[in-house]
């Protein structure tokens, strides 16, 4: 299955500390090999499609609140 690169729009994320929270709970999501989290947002690469309400969940144990969701066109290239 080719893989997919998933942008996450998050609100709450207003320390670093949030920041490092989030990335611990997108490691507990099925499907999300490796997550770069800032106080932005976040990129997700997938080895598949995520299951949005598990993501939301994680993010929402977290402390924060997941706003949009893009997930882009095309795979990523394994290396």
């Amino acid at each position: 299955m080719p893989r997919l690169r998933i942008h996450v729009q998050i609100e709450g994320l207003l320390s670093v500390h949030a920041v490092r929270a989030v990335w611990t709970a997108l490691g507990a999501v099925p499907g999300v090999l490796t997550a770069e989290v800032s106080m932005k947002g976040a990129i997700l690469e997938a080895d598949g499609p995520v299951d949005r309400q598990q993501l939301e969940e994680a993010l929402a144990a977290a402390g924060v609140t997941v706003t949009g969701l893009t997930v882009e066109k095309g795979s990523l290239p394994v290396l």
